[in-house]
């Protein structure tokens, strides 16, 4: 009989079910709610900031009257970040967290946080979608453009680039590695070109610098900072130098 519990909370585990504690409280919600507590009111601005298909959170305790948290761990899977770019999969982890109280035309607030790790899986498929999406809702001069995340830390694009003068559409190919400066800013670093006309390169480089750095993340609501970077089978991993990591709590789930 031990033997096939053991089995079965494996399968649980490889099959990416959270097990909850016995005697753990939970909290958990379908589709829009109204929140009852101030737990339940930072749930619903996290769900309100990401748009995800589906959230847990843990508290190691409500949120008390001045709205500071001693230990919060969140995973938010499939948000939509900005209504366009969608992330397949982002978890932090906090200690000490003073935050605004929430409230309506305001998003998740923080004023400040201690040991924040992150860890982010970006899908090759969301970025080409959201790609697809700015470039047909801007007027700008690059069109259809893919990529594709390649190891180690390396991203394949190709694209149509318009040059007003003289107007020309150049077809380019880029292969560029990608690098992480002060733990908050994703740039493209050694980048190769391949374009259809070659007294253009300059101009298409100097298009590309306009777009450095390609990911800021001074705006997340969380101070952290990135170490580790890692492209590849569809998909690209970004993190803190440690992973954040669930904890025994209050649990606060949300699925759409």
């Amino acid at each position: 009989m031990k033997r096939k519990t053991g089995l079965l909370l494996a399968l649980l585990l490889l099959l990416g079910f959270p097990l909850i504690a016995a005697g753990q409280e939970m909290h958990a919600f379908k589709g829009p709610f109204a929140p009852a507590s101030r737990g339940e009111e930072l749930l619903k601005a996290l769900v309100d900031y990401t748009d995800p298909d589906s959230v847990e959170m843990i508290l190691d305790g409500e949120p008390d009257e001045n709205w500071n948290v001693r230990n919060l761990f969140f995973r938010v899977r499939g948000g939509r970040f900005a209504g366009k770019v969608r992330v397949e999969d982002i978890s932090l982890s906090a200690s000490f967290v003073a935050l605004d109280p929430p409230a309506k035309g305001r998003g998740l607030s923080v004023k400040k946080a201690m040991r924040c790790n992150l860890q982010v899986s970006l899908l090759e498929s969301d970025v080409n979608g959201a790609i697809r999406v700015f470039t047909s809702e801007k007027d700008g001069d690059w069109k259809d453009v893919s990529v594709r995340f390649v190891p180690p830390r390396n991203i394949e694009a190709r694209g149509r680039y318009h040059v007003n003068n003289p107007d020309l559409v150049i077809l380019a190919e880029v292969s560029t590695g990608l690098a992480i400066r002060d733990g908050v800013e994703i740039w493209l670093e050694d980048t190769q070109l391949k374009i259809n006309r070659g007294e253009q390169t300059e101009t298409v480089r100097e298009a590309i610098r306009k777009l450095q750095p390609v990911v800021d993340i001074r705006k997340f609501p969380f101070p952290v900072l990135l170490s580790e970077l890692k492209a590849g089978n569809g998909r690209l991993e970004i993190a803190s130098r440690t992973r954040p990591c669930p904890f025994d709590g209050i649990v606060y789930r949300y699925s759409r």
